[in-house]
């Protein structure tokens, strides 16, 4: 079986396709395709991307090959924005991440794109604006929703984690998923979440209880489901807080999670968290946040939608 690999812009898709090389798949990349077909032609990438600007069938060349391989080929990783559409019996998997995170890669990490951008806050809006056009884009020419969680088996949040990890946990499912197929599964990362009680109600028996009974396993996923909810592009824990807390005490990184609830009785029991107030927490579970709500204010949320009662 197959994979296809999608996800944010700024995600750190092609660090984690690196590491599923090593598993033994075959990388094929749309640049890749488009370089073939260029040589083929004789002539040169920038004639062949100039020669696609009117000519759709360039397009069409490397969606057909896509759907060949897809067709022909096994053990093949497809490194690429819509090869889940064009391999529809792969296992699909959508790198999610935080819009701070995605936009604070692009604008710290050297990207070209940054370039465009005077700081963080600009490069958060300039990526969503960006996202908004690709998603009118495909939609007009191949009438598919790009940012619909229902198109992938697999939704992980790149956030806090490394590739290495990120590509681990991408191979667990997907030999699960060889067993027994599943859909639309979405793990997020459990350092994005942000306790919705204040430290005082904290059960703290009921967090060494639980760090305890972790400490006997080595899981990147934590063995419970939290319930979370949004609000103002942020992501937080209205039960489970003890159950995070020690998964990420215990090195823990997934959480899976049916959705993002934003209904008004989900949301009505997030208080305001300050800074300060959260140090307990990350004193407890030995981390630090990537940001905190009172500082940084409002953001966009996760670009797919993963938001619902």
């Amino acid at each position: 079986m197959n994979i296809t690999i999608t996800g944010n812009l700024g995600g750190g898709k092609t660090s984690v396709c690196r590491e599923l090389e090593k598993y033994g798949f075959k990388i094929i990349t749309g640049g890749g395709l488009f370089r073939d077909i260029a040589k083929e032609k004789g002539i040169s990438v920038l004639e062949l991307n100039e020669l696609a600007k009117a000519d759709r069938s360039i397009d069409d060349m490397i969606d057909n090959r896509t759907i060949k391989i897809g067709k022909e080929e096994d053990n093949v990783l497809f490194d690429s924005r819509l090869a889940w559409h064009f391999a529809p019996d792969s296992f699909k998997v959508f790198l999610l991440t935080d819009s701070y995170e995605a936009a604070r890669r692009t604008y710290e990490g050297g990207a070209r794109e940054a370039e465009e951008y005077s700081d963080i806050n600009a490069t958060m809006a300039g990526l969503k604006q960006r996202a908004d056009l690709e998603r009118a884009r495909f939609k007009e020419l191949y009438d598919i929703d790009y940012y619909d969680r229902n198109n992938y088996d697999l939704i992980i949040e790149s956030t806090y984690a490394s590739p290495e990890q990120i590509a681990k946990e991408i191979m667990r499912n997907f030999e699960e998923y060889k067993t027994e197929k599943f859909h639309s599964r979405l793990e997020l990362n459990i350092r994005t979440l942000y306790p919705a009680q204040k430290f005082v109600d904290f059960d703290r028996a009921a967090f060494e209880d639980k760090v305890a009974q972790l400490n006997q396993n080595e899981a990147l996923c934590m063995d419970v489901t939290p319930v979370a909810a949004g609000e103002n592009g942020y992501t937080y824990i209205i039960e489970g807080t003890e159950d995070v807390c020690a998964a990420i005490r215990t090195g823990r990184v997934f959480a899976c999670v049916d959705n993002i609830r934003e209904d008004a009785d989900a949301t009505k029991r997030i208080p305001h968290i300050t800074k300060n107030d959260m140090a307990e927490y990350e004193k407890l579970a030995d981390f630090k946040y990537l940001v905190y709500p009172d500082e940084l204010g409002n953001k966009p949320g996760f670009l797919l939608n993963v938001y619902g009662k």
